[in-house]
């Protein structure tokens, strides 16, 4: 057996403390970036979450047993660096190839519980075991006074427990809308290589010590040379918001709005205020439905289409439209040219949140939140529909949008919204609308449903005329009546109803590493 090489005496306590802090603080620091990570290719849903905290509590068990076994066996000193040398190289490799791996995994592993664990397994396993490694080693160090033994491994775990929360909070609240996900989980990387080097000064030789001085510039170097992510093509502008990547992309005629892996928003820059997207051109169509509008409510922004629309066509209609997220919001003004007049009310809140806090009652309301990989399971629900309800006017209309990849759990999705949205609109109108281009599947569409006491009560025929006679009046997109042969006549299948309760939503979403086409807002 080796000796154990510097003792406290040798380390400053101080040392050995802020070492404790600081791995602390990056252990939980990559736990919430695995999530932006993995969010632009499995989405974000509870197994996502559940891969990420399963694999790294199971790295992190078995960093403290090998941490604990190998400073019993070799210079405690030299343990902590090559430990922090380890999880820093991977860090900073996760920077520059992790998302390629991530594609890679998906694209073997479709399962939307497995593909996660294996993809966080890969990125973050690695560090998480080296992380937690330091800990046993440093406690090795500080134990100087077997009489005061409990004083020092408190104080240590205190320390370091207080860095997890630091870690957590800094890189929720603060660090990740500064820098953004590459940037940041480079420089933990970069933190690691150093707090590694610091600790080969302290018990190593003089080659071993150069050894490490040089792997670390190498591999800093490599990264300054080759690790920075290719430019994304049109790329306007990008920007991690407190829920998702927020990207504006620019080709030769439109502008687009991609969250995370989705496309939210296409505007035609030769005339931003034109509907492109036809599930739009019908989405609209529910002002028709309902005699003389006069207050809409939109639940899901984008890139602000349906409200600039509503803007020019009915600029009578006094509109609510409420988004989740305030980047979105800010990218809507700034980049797809919507700026709200006098009569429409933005509101940065959840839908739920905003359901449950007014008071006003609406003659239209549009349900645009949903995209095929976010999609908040609590805006699913019996609860959810009958808030709806309550919200809409006798004589008022619902307008949902559901984008679906039209086989696989997307019809299990679709077949489940349908049935809890029964619940609430008992008579429902359902169209499956293609979009613009070719999608990646043939079979993609976007789902519209319509319903309130209308559509209960309204012959299909009179649901045509009413559209028909807005759109001679120029106050509908020439498109909607075509659209209309996009109705479903096949009645859907039995699905499950979903309450806030028992939501097994993420069962019924598919996976795709792909990045999906246009079909948003």
């Amino acid at each position: 057996m080796m000796t154990q090489g510097p003792s406290a005496a040798s380390v400053s306590r101080l040392f050995l403390l802020a070492t404790a802090l600081v791995t602390g603080a990056i252990v939980m620091a990559l736990e919430i970036l695995g999530s932006r990570l993995l969010a632009p290719v499995f989405g974000n849903s509870l197994f996502v979450w559940g891969a990420l905290i399963g694999i790294i509590l199971a790295a992190m068990s078995s960093g403290y047993a090998f941490g604990g076994w190998a400073s019993d066996r070799y210079r405690v000193a030299a343990v902590l660096a090559w430990l922090l040398l380890g999880s820093g190289a991977w860090t900073l490799l996760m920077s520059w190839l992790g998302q390629g791996a991530i594609f890679k995994v998906a694209k073997m592993i479709e399962d939307p519980r497995w593909g996660p664990s294996v993809a966080a397994c890969v990125l973050l396993a690695p560090p998480a075991f080296g992380l937690s490694g330091v800990m046993p080693a440093l406690l090795r160090l500080a134990v100087v006074d077997m009489g005061y033994l409990g004083r020092h491994t408190g104080s240590m775990i205190a320390l370091s427990t207080v860095g997890s929360l630091a870690g957590t909070w800094g890189t929720a609240f603060f660090l990740l809308s500064w820098l953004g996900t590459q940037t940041l989980v480079a420089s933990l990387g970069v933190i690691q290589l150093l707090l590694g080097l610091a600790w080969l000064q302290q018990g190593s030789g003089k080659v071993t010590r150069l050894t490490g001085i040089a792997f670390t510039g190498l591999l800093i170097l490599g990264w300054q040379l080759f690790g920075q992510a290719p430019p994304v093509a049109g790329l306007v502008y990008q920007e991690d918001s407190p829920y998702q990547q927020v990207r504006v992309r620019d080709d030769d005629l439109f502008r687009y709005l991609v969250l995370d892996r989705t496309w939210h928003a296409v505007m035609w820059r030769a005339d931003p205020h034109t509907l492109f997207l036809p599930y739009s051109q019908l989405m609209v169509a529910a002002v028709a439905l309902t005699p003389e509008p006069k207050r809409g409510l939109i639940l899901g922004h984008g890139g602000g289409s349906l409200a600039k629309w509503l803007a020019q066509v009915w600029p009578e209609l006094e509109l609510d439209v409420v988004e989740f997220d305030p980047v979105v919001v800010r990218m809507a003004e700034q980049y797809f040219e919507y700026h709200p007049p006098a009569n429409h009310h933005v509101w940065v809140k959840d839908a739920r949140v905003f359901l449950r806090d007014t008071k006003a009652t609406y003659d239209v309301i549009w349900v645009d939140a949903f995209a095929r990989h976010l999609i908040p399971f609590h805006l699913t629900t019996v609860e959810f529909f009958s808030e709806l309800r309550e919200r809409l006017n006798p004589s008022g209309v619902l307008a949902l949008n559901l984008a679906s990849s039209g086989e696989g759990g997307d019809l299990q999705r679709a077949s489940a919204v349908v049935q809890t949205l029964k619940t609430a609109f008992p008579a429902v109108e359902s169209f499956g609308v293609k979009g613009p281009w070719r999608a990646h599947q043939t079979t993609a569409e976007n789902l519209i449903f319509f319903g309130g006491s209308p559509i209960d009560t309204m012959p299909y025929g009179e649901f045509v005329q009413r559209i028909q006679s807005q759109v001679e009046a120029r106050r509908l997109p020439l498109e909607a009546v075509s659209l209309l042969a996009a109705r479903r006549t096949t009645p859907w299948s039995p699905g499950l109803q979903l309450t806030d309760d028992y939501t097994p939503y993420d069962l019924l979403i598919g996976s795709h590493a792909v990045e999906m086409a246009p079909d948003g807002k």
